[in-house]
């Protein structure tokens, strides 16, 4: 198999998890939903709080924003995305390595699809070092705020964006390290590429279900695909 388009997940795919950002980024959640006032706000006062209140509403929506936004919760978008994402610098640095994948890498075409602000994801690509290396970051904006990954319209979307038909999703190969975007990827008939990490385990899955996919890495994506999916560099 062979593609001409790549699409990347940001967080947790082109950086390792265990960098410890995602974690400071949910931290800064439930710091948020506690100082927020007005409303439903109102009812959270501790962070075990916060987190009693989210873990259902993350259930349901798969992003704490829309869910926020879906459950009658009343914030400034903007605000609560600089508050939740601040800090990147403090976790993540120039990554000389993953530029000298992504350059390796013979597609025209690579892309970010991720649930993230698009703002944010341009200041961690820059950190990286490598934002200039892709053609577009497709995130909440370009998702309006309301749908995400792993729903069908989210994907639709990016076929729209991309150009292609269903029927052409051969020429797709996706990187991520959430189990369930990536099953939905692989429905649609994009080759599929595993990032494995914490999530995992999170979001209840187990490694015996990851043969299903292309190839399996773990912590980032990297030159080490060179051995269980050389037909990248076809």
């Amino acid at each position: 198999m062979t593609f001409d388009i790549l699409l990347f997940d940001l967080d947790g795919t082109l950086y390792d998890q265990a960098n410890g950002y995602e974690d400071h980024i949910h931290s800064n959640i439930f710091k948020y939903m506690v100082q927020a006032t007005g409303g439903k706000f109102d009812q959270i006062s501790t962070i075990q709080e916060a987190k009693y209140y989210w873990q259902p509403i993350f259930r349901k929506y798969n992003l704490t924003k829309r869910g926020l936004l879906g459950e009658g919760y009343v914030f400034d978008g903007v605000d609560y995305d600089k508050f939740i994402r601040q800090g990147a610098p403090l976790f993540i640095q120039e990554d000389p390595e993953l530029r000298v994948f992504l350059k390796s890498l013979p597609q025209k075409r690579k892309l970010i699809f991720t649930n993230a602000p698009e703002e944010s994801a341009t200041e961690i690509l820059n950190l990286l070092g490598v934002a200039d290396l892709f053609e577009a970051v497709l995130g909440t904006e370009f998702l309006q705020n309301r749908v995400c990954k792993p729903e069908r319209e989210a994907f639709d979307r990016v076929l729209s964006y991309l150009g292609i038909s269903e029927s052409e999703c051969n020429r797709v190969c996706y990187f991520e390290d959430s189990f369930k975007n990536l099953v939905a990827g692989k429905e649609l008939g994009f080759a599929t590429v595993f990032v494995s990490s914490t999530t995992l385990a999170s979001e209840g899955r187990s490694a015996d279900e990851l043969s299903q996919f292309d190839a399996v890495v773990h912590g980032k994506v990297g030159m080490n695909l060179k051995e269980t999916l050389p037909s990248l560099w076809m």
